[in-house]
């Protein structure tokens, strides 16, 4: 199995469809003419992670994946499995539990 590696700076565009979010990896090239060409490529992140829109990112662990659409084409996609914020690290999935919230360390002093 071929698996190429993913990692570097890039800015995340995410787009709201159908109460989805949907994400993609700015791509920048330099064309014949000396003016710069800009593509996009589909990316995934683990489950749960949620990206603002125009977020630049350190991709830390990542690599080259596909899925298989309605009309059976294969379609590319950067799968990011860890990276970075350029003002924090990345932040982690969270869990949902209906009825229950997650506390911090700080809050779990019993009153007996």
């Amino acid at each position: 199995m071929l698996r190429s590696e993913f990692t570097g700076s890039v800015m995340v565009f995410a787009k709201e469809y159908q109460e989805r979010t949907f994400y993609s990896i700015g791509l920048s090239k330099k064309g014949m003419d000396g003016n710069y060409i800009n593509g996009y490529i589909n990316a995934s992140f683990r489950k749960g992670v949620v990206i603002p829109n125009q977020t630049k990112i350190e991709i830390t662990k990542g690599w080259l994946d596909f899925y298989i659409n309605k009309d059976k084409h294969t379609v590319p996609q950067i799968f990011v499995m860890e990276f970075e914020t350029e003002s924090q690290e990345a932040p982690e999935p969270q869990e949902e539990v209906q009825g229950f919230q997650q506390l911090d360390d700080d809050d779990c002093s019993l009153p007996f």
